[in-house]
């Protein structure tokens, strides 16, 4: 093989591997920090995974899934507030305001 090809496969070999390397960074998820999986651990049972979300800055989705692979669980206590939260907001727009009159 001429030596102009060889260094033009490794040049090619270069370009497409950064390529992927960006690819995957570009879509890559902030790694969780210690801290930041104590504070989880610690709220998991008491607050809603939206709260939870906005103090530790993450998107709800993420809270969720990381509280899956750690194996926690939502208390008693909190499914049966959260019960009562999801049928106020379905049925409470379903009340009509009374009349004024």
């Amino acid at each position: 093989m001429p030596i102009l090809a060889e260094k033009e496969l490794k040049l090619r070999k270069t370009i497409t591997v950064k390529k992927n390397t960006t690819a995957e960074t570009a879509n890559a998820r902030p790694r969780w920090t210690s801290e930041e999986v104590t504070l989880l651990k610690r709220l998991y049972r008491t607050h809603s995974n939206a709260e939870i979300a906005e103090i530790i800055g993450r998107k709800v989705s993420s809270v969720v899934f990381k509280g899956h692979r750690l194996g926690l669980s939502k208390g008693a206590r909190r499914l049966r507030e959260m019960g009562r939260e999801n049928i106020r907001r379905r049925w409470d727009p379903l009340k009509e305001p009374p009349d004024a009159s």
